[in-house]
């Protein structure tokens, strides 16, 4: 269940039918090609842990399953993967199911996403409220600013937590550290106190290597037991695959970029209001002046790496402030030592419309009773988040 924070009494993804996302893509599926195409199908289910058990069952190695996005496990969602056509997938579980629908010469990957469909309920509505059709209507004139939102963050709790940041600092020790003992929303109580006995061991590497869980954590573990030096800690982090560390990196320059975008909303937007988010308040506009309109849709923000393109005074300095305070520099992200993944510059909007805005009637709320829902339909391009978008209604 998601409450949105503006207001206790709204509820998004009670259930997972309340929250339906649907890929769309730009591919051809074709009667033959290269790869084999599917249509996964998942409710409870994030897309990293469904991958994971499709490969092991399917003996596919995880790096040839394609896919182009992560979807959240408190939905119902619709995604396309990809294997190379000399492996088949065969894969139907009760919350999720691969199903085949043709081939392709492209596999799937985020180069391919164009955006996503959303169908969303809200619930818990204590009356036929007009103030939420207010803000939608705003939302669809005015858009809204185009964060990365919490679940970007994964398990991060706080701003100190970043993997990704003891690496660009090059505290590879520390990242070790926090990968085998940062503790997940869903981690049982028996691996929470696994995890915190990793921590008070940590450096004596002999008596964690019994604690140690799955084939990566152990190679770890056993690197470090043949040296403290960096190119044995270097040894070891290339040891995590490259979508673990993909994660790792991408949540740490999601951050800079939100606080950018926080840091430069002020320039354009005179009132803002802070809406909580798990590691940081997130900065919404109800309303804008043509003015700021017409700067905030034409402005886009870098993503932080060793080469930023130039922007604006007001975008890069905001950028070199921030990485100032947090204690690096741009060249810190050239990271060619860790192998499995590099930062990589792209511009991404400031703000973002929702298109297909579809809002229906009222109705009876069949969870809560003596309340209201409201289900409304709308598509994003790739990269934003609907979650966002249902942070601002909020305003």
């Amino acid at each position: 269940m998601w409450i949105l924070k503006g207001d206790s009494s709204l509820k998004i993804k009670v259930l997972p039918e309340d929250f339906v996302v649907r890929e769309k893509l730009k591919i051809e599926i074709k009667p033959s090609g290269k790869y084999k195409i599917y249509l996964l199908t998942k409710r409870h289910w994030n897309t990293v842990d469904a991958l994971r058990f499709i490969s092991k069952e399917n003996k596919i190695p995880l790096e040839k399953i394609g896919c182009a996005g992560r979807k959240d496990r408190h939905a119902l969602t619709f995604q396309y993967i990809s294997v190379p056509r000399e492996y088949t997938i065969n894969f139907n579980k009760e919350n999720v199911k691969a199903q085949f629908i043709g081939y392709s010469d492209d596999f799937v990957s985020p180069l391919i996403l164009e955006g996503n469909f959303f169908e969303i309920t809200i619930r818990k509505l204590k009356n036929k409220d007009e103030k939420i059709l207010q803000r939608l209507n705003e939302v669809q004139q005015f858009g809204f600013p185009n964060y990365f939102d919490d679940q970007r963050f994964g398990s991060i709790q706080n701003e100190d937590e970043f993997i990704g940041e003891k690496i660009v600092k090059k505290h590879y020790n520390g990242a070790l550290k926090l990968y085998f003992t940062t503790i997940h929303p869903e981690d049982k109580k028996e691996e929470k106190e696994r995890k915190k006995k990793i921590s008070e061991l940590w450096g004596d590497f002999e008596k964690i290597l019994p604690l140690c869980k799955t084939k990566v954590e152990k190679n770890i573990i056993k690197t470090l037991l043949k040296g403290k030096s960096r190119h044995y800690l270097i040894r070891a982090l290339n040891l995590i695959s490259k979508e673990e560390m993909s994660i790792f990196l991408s949540a740490y320059q999601s951050y800079i970029w939100n606080r950018t975008l926080i840091a430069v909303l002020p320039y354009y937007v005179d009132l803002l209001k802070p809406v909580k988010g798990k590691i940081m308040d997130y900065l919404i506009y109800p309303i804008l002046s043509t003015k700021s309109l017409n700067n905030l849709k034409n402005l886009q923000i870098p993503t932080v790496s060793s080469k930023i393109p130039y922007v604006s005074d007001i975008v890069n300095n905001a950028i070199l402030e921030i990485l100032n305070e947090r204690g690096v520099k741009p060249s810190d992200f050239d990271t060619k030592k860790i192998r499995s993944w590099y930062f990589k510059s792209f511009l991404r909007p400031a703000i973002v419309f929702p298109e297909k805005l579809e809002v229906f009637d009222f109705e009876e709320d069949d969870f809560y009773e003596g309340y209201y829902k409201l289900r409304i339909k709308f598509y994003l391009p790739a990269g934003s988040f609907a979650t966002m978008l249902m942070k601002s209604l909020t305003v």
